[in-house]
């Protein structure tokens, strides 16, 4: 398979890290988590208003650009390299499976979502259920949940829609372990919906997140590696880069490594999002499980790697390591994604290579 990216995804690749690098330098980014906010209004505006970057993914018919969850990696990846303080992520998803949905909804949903004149997120709520045409239950770590406007509703029994405005609906917004994007504890008190999916659409839904999270972790991990190969570059020791060190190359070079094998299989998801189902219930949790891990590892190491610079508040690493963190926990860390992985594939601890279905 050919993980090249084409000309135009190379395009849409240099135009969000460009936004990124004028918009949200390090110091924007600083002055945006002093203000206790971790959203900023006017890069908003642009990268959803302007650039229509939440309807990448989306059908033309429904106001979005008719690409597929590929090029919403491309974007996702760029942006989690910069931490853009944007509830890009989360819209993107949330857009995708309003789109899958039911055509009638989206119809009328989707149009000011893909424009960012509404924001949206993806709740995931395995403790909500839904009874006589209501919700009832919590749903905790909603990624954005604080600012968004229509939530879509994951729970085991099926996808619903639900207005930030409807009643019996709490939200209670709190900073989080990441510094750059809060969470919210939403809490349906018999909240009326309108349903878009099934329980299998559910499920897809929490995928997609899956596989967001992972090409983010990758973005984020990249921009981690890239700022210590320069640092070593340039920080002198005996007289010489510190970067001539051997040791230190060889570390560098496995942190490489881990990156690659991350990166391919961060798309091979976003590309089985795209145009093969089937599989996504094995390799959503599988990448995010793979791509997570990596990138914690090589946000550790940044600090490591940049000395006693690198645990200081003033240096960016531990907005990174906090983000590779938070990604690693969320829906699951990586043993409960494998147990997933090997659950969807039905491959299970003790079973004999005689007792394995063949697929052939």
């Amino acid at each position: 398979m050919d993980f090249s990216l084409t000309s135009e995804q190379q395009d849409l690749r240099a135009a969000v890290r460009d936004v990124a690098a004028d918009r949200c330098s390090p110091g924007r980014l600083r002055e945006i988590i002093d203000a206790h906010e971790a959203y900023d209004a006017d890069l908003w505006r642009l990268v959803a208003g302007e650039l229509g970057l939440v309807g990448v993914a989306i059908s033309e018919e429904h106001g979005g650009f008719g690409g597929s969850f590929v090029e919403a990696a491309v974007v996702i990846e760029q942006a989690g390299a910069a931490l853009l303080p944007v509830p890009l992520l989360t819209g993107i998803v949330a857009a995708v499976a309003i789109d899958r949905g039911a055509p009638e909804v989206a119809s009328d949903v989707l149009p000011p979502i893909a424009t960012g004149k509404r924001t949206a997120a993806l709740v995931v709520a395995p403790d909500v259920v839904f009874d006589d045409e209501e919700l009832g239950g919590i749903a905790r770590h909603v990624l954005d949940g604080e600012r968004a406007e229509t939530f879509v509703v994951a729970e085991p029994g099926g996808l619903w829609l639900v207005d930030r405005d409807d009643d019996g609906l709490d939200i209670v917004g709190a900073p989080s372990f990441d510094l750059t994007r809060r969470q919210a504890t939403l809490w349906f008190g018999g909240v009326y919906v309108r349903q878009i999916g099934d329980a299998a659409a559910s499920a897809a839904a929490v995928d997609l997140l899956r596989v967001a999270l992972a090409v983010e972790s990758i973005g984020a991990a990249r921009h981690c590696l890239e700022a210590t190969v320069d640092y070593l570059k340039t920080r002198q020791q005996f007289g010489k880069p510190i970067g001539s060190f051997q040791a230190l190359q060889h570390r560098v070079a496995d942190l490489a490594v881990d990156l690659e094998a991350a990166t391919s299989t961060a798309y091979y998801a976003a590309w089985t999002a795209a145009a093969s189902p089937t599989e996504l219930p094995v390799v959503a949790p599988l990448a995010k499980s793979v791509c997570t891990e990596a990138a914690y590892r090589i946000a550790a190491e940044t600090i490591q790697l940049h000395g006693g610079i690198g645990f200081t508040w003033e240096h960016d690493a531990h907005l990174y390591f906090k983000r590779a963190t938070a990604n690693r926990l969320l829906l699951g860390d990586s043993h409960e994604q494998r147990r997933l992985v090997a659950d969807r594939a039905r491959l299970h601890v003790g079973m004999h290579l005689k007792d394995i279905p063949d697929r052939a």
